[in-house]
């Protein structure tokens, strides 16, 4: 190793709690937020007359969605991080193998998070936005 660089080590030691914690909820807090922002935008921007109502759902449902795939590559890698070379069920195992669970829930949730995200947004942008005007 050359001057200034660490070694990192399987385990915890060197990760954040901010990072753990995005790493591990990340997913779900972005897909909360596109669930609750993407139907107030349809809802203000059919009363208020928005025609950008569309345009705002999909920039929603792009950032958040690109939110959720980045906190499940941050789970990803803190996972291989902390598990190093090993199985997973080995590294689920070990006596330190509480992180290694933790970041393959993040995983889980993360890619289910951007899954759900784009479903939400598929179905909110095919749809028609202010009703079936059926009257």
């Amino acid at each position: 190793m050359s001057q200034g660089q660490t070694e990192q080590s399987v385990g915890t030691a060197g990760t954040s709690a901010a990072r753990t914690l995005f790493a591990l909820l990340g997913g779900a807090i972005a897909w909360a937020l596109h669930f609750l922002g993407s139907y107030a935008v349809v809802a203000i921007g059919c009363v208020a007359g928005w025609s950008a109502t569309r345009l705002g759902v999909a920039a929603g449902t792009a950032a958040l969605g690109a939110l959720a795939l980045w906190s499940t590559v941050v789970a990803w890698r803190e996972w291989r991080r902390s598990s190093g070379d090993q199985r997973w069920d080995t590294a689920l195992s070990e006596p330190r193998g509480w992180y290694s669970w933790l970041m393959t829930v993040g995983l889980l949730m993360g890619i289910t998070s951007a899954f759900t995200i784009v479903l939400e947004g598929f179905g909110t942008l095919m749809l028609p936005l202010c009703g079936w005007n059926v009257r």
